[in-house]
């Protein structure tokens, strides 16, 4: 490195500024020696790139801005757990790191959704990192989930659980909310937010323009559009909702003491309905202890509306304009569906056979 390249201050310091990774960086020394041994120092240090967590919060920033507070709220405890995984520099991270680091992921039991969720925010993140020049090649380019995990799959209500819905909309504290999930198959925030002015008893439909996000917060968020520009549509009022729903109210449908229902209101008004219904679940722990679980969440109606549509001849298009949703995704739900129904079928196959002399 040749010396004409350094500048003697006036306080006897050597100085030079080089252009790196298009920065301007100043380097002293009381040497040239000690200047070269600086700037050496300085391009290791960003060949290594930042500290993974910090390129992993400033891609949270900046992605926040890109993305609706549910997918943002989606992503933050994979960010969590990486960071906590991987606190050294993001340029040091080797493929077999993540690697091994998705193999002890899977271990915990994850499904293949958690896991695709997992990979998705680490390629996105050091994707940022070769974006903003920390490194050269992302080294998650390549690195995938195992084969054959389990996949998890929202169930409908039993037949029995159906009915008790059904009988017990009256007397079950917020009873007419289960009856009112499980005849239109909106979304829980969906049907938070409808008020009576959305009933349409002439046309016979219930108007869904909004939704109450309560992603993180406990005071939920109006937002006037959907999950999707699907989202925006007519739900029709079927005869039994139409019965129970009250005709000369005004206001929201559920109501809280202050307005919208908070999260922690609908949390204990779900689990009291639940406890109601029996759509709760009672274990006995290894110790004796009695342990209560709800199994049973406002999204499980909405496959049994799916279940209704499909029972009603109702093709996957038909089906996806009134749950606000895609073809695709409602197709899913019906090939679950069929595959049930054969299984069915066969079953019934197999008995009458067993049954002949």
């Amino acid at each position: 490195m040749s010396k004409s390249k350094f500048y003697q201050r006036p306080d006897g310091l050597y100085e030079t500024i080089r252009s790196i990774k298009g920065h301007r960086v100043a380097f002293r020394g009381h040497s040239v020696r000690e200047v070269e041994q600086k700037m050496l120092a300085y391009r290791e240090d960003i060949n290594r790139g930042r500290p993974f967590p910090i390129v992993a919060d400033e891609w949270e920033r900046t992605h926040a801005a890109e993305v609706v507070d549910a997918t943002r709220y989606a992503y933050a405890p994979s960010v969590r757990r990486l960071k906590a995984a991987f606190p050294g520099r993001v340029g040091e991270i080797q493929p077999l790191d993540l690697v091994r680091y998705i193999k002890a992921f899977e271990g915990q039991g994850r499904a293949a959704a958690s896991v695709d969720l997992e990979l998705s925010v680490l390629r996105m993140i050091f994707a940022h990192a070769v974006n903003h020049g920390d490194i050269s090649v992302s080294p998650a380019a390549e690195v995938h989930r195992s084969r054959g995990l389990p996949r998890k799959t929202r169930q409908a209500l039993t037949e029995a659980q159906e009915a008790a819905v059904i009988a017990s909309w009256e007397n079950a504290p917020f009873g007419l909310f289960g009856l009112f999930l499980l005849y239109t198959g909106m979304r829980r925030g969906e049907a938070l937010a409808v008020s009576y002015a959305d009933i349409d008893r002439t046309a016979g439909v219930i108007h869904v323009t909004k939704k109450l996000s309560y992603t993180g917060h406990n005071y939920p968020v109006m937002q006037r559009y959907t999950k999707s520009i699907n989202g925006i549509r007519d739900v029709p009022l079927l005869p039994p909702l139409a019965y129970a729903l009250p005709a000369d109210r005004a206001g929201l449908l559920f109501p809280g003491k202050r307005g919208f229902m908070t999260g922690s209101e609908i949390e204990g008004a779900w689990k009291r309905y639940c406890r109601a219904a029996g759509l709760n679940h009672i274990e006995i722990s290894d110790q004796g202890e009695r342990l209560e679980t709800f199994p049973i969440t406002p999204h499980c109606f909405r496959h049994s509306f799916a279940t209704i549509c499909y029972e009603a001849g109702l093709d996957p298009r038909q089906a996806a304009r009134i749950l606000g949703d895609t073809p695709e995704v409602v197709e899913k739900v019906y090939t679950h569906l069929r595959e049930g129904r054969r299984l069915t079928a066969a079953e019934k196959l197999v008995s009458y056979f067993s049954g002949v002399g």
